[in-house]
């Protein structure tokens, strides 16, 4: 009985500080979505490196949770928005979120240096995705459309949002209902990812702690593994981040930086929306990039 309350004290820890920053990003994605047309969208740049840019800062002000991020991709991608600023939008915007870089400042006390660790860690897959897409045109990257996702020209279905779901009536009742259901939707990961944190964090054998710990390759690519089972939202993965304190710091990046581009929750809708080799891509390359990162970054802070 004991066991079980160190679990729900230390999973409710984290859900009561992380729940604020899941509810108003929740709130800025919905806003996002019912409010900004598609064309405020496509005021681009003509460059390479302007678009390229665009796409990575686009989350600063466009700030969506990488559950909204593939419908709204597919979207941008049949309007003809070039891939290299829509991917590299999809794979960074989750981290580079005004919530989520305050949610990683907040979790971690006030350490400025993980919160720019993890935009600097997100930067370079997203960035190599993007220049790899290039201005290939849509029909060879988005399968044909059969959801509530919206058709190859990128018009969601009406009255929907890019989640699949039905919102009539105002635009104010529909940022208020999709706010809820986004909330509600990603609450059940933040509680599952805090779950099992609390569990992980209390019956984790120390020796099987310290394994992991110890090695610098087996704690990154520990927690890289957690983070794409846990599937918690980027707007509040720092706080189950941070609550793996046994871990290197290099690890910890690992988790906050590959959950928001690669988890149980994204898998299936790359595999759904793109076309296989994108897909594929898209699932390997941040995995393959986050390890390097993260691994060169454990093997020299453990003097290697």
């Amino acid at each position: 009985m004991e066991t079980l309350t160190l679990i729900a004290s230390v999973a409710a820890a984290i859900v009561l500080e992380a729940a604020p920053f899941l509810l108003v990003g929740s709130l800025l994605g919905s806003l996002v979505h019912v409010l900004v047309p598609d064309s405020a969208l496509r005021r681009l740049p003509k460059s390479v490196g302007g678009q390229l840019l665009a796409g990575l800062g686009a989350g600063l002000v466009l700030p969506v949770c990488e559950c909204g991020m593939v419908p709204l991709a597919r979207r941008l991608l049949g309007r003809g928005v070039p891939p290299r600023m829509v991917v590299a939008y999809m794979l960074a915007g989750p981290v580079l979120n005004p919530v989520a870089l305050a949610s990683t400042l907040a979790a971690y006390r006030g350490d400025w240096g993980m919160v720019l660790w993890r935009a600097i860690l997100v930067l370079a897959p997203a960035a190599a995705m993007g220049l790899a897409l290039g201005d290939a045109p849509a029909e060879a990257l988005l399968r044909p459309a059969r959801d509530g996702l919206g058709d190859l020209r990128g018009k969601p279905a009406p009255a929907a949002c890019g989640c699949g779901h039905d919102f009539s009536g105002s635009r104010w009742r529909a940022v208020a209902a999709h706010t809820a259901s986004e909330f509600l939707d990603m609450l059940g990961f933040l509680l599952l990812g805090a779950l099992a944190a609390g569990v992980c964090k209390v019956l984790l054998p120390p020796e099987a702690v310290r394994l992991l710990a110890g090695s610098p390759l087996l704690a990154v690519a520990g927690l890289m593994g957690l983070a794409v089972l846990l599937s918690v939202c980027s707007e509040a993965d720092a706080f189950v981040a941070a609550s793996f304190n046994a871990f290197p710091i290099p690890a910890q990046l690992a988790f906050l930086a590959i959950g928001p581009m690669l988890d149980l929750k994204l898998i299936p809708m790359y595999l759904a929306v793109f076309r296989r080799r994108a897909a594929l891509a898209l699932i390997l390359v941040p995995a393959v990039v986050v390890f390097l990162e993260c691994a060169a970054m454990a093997l020299a802070a453990a003097g290697y």
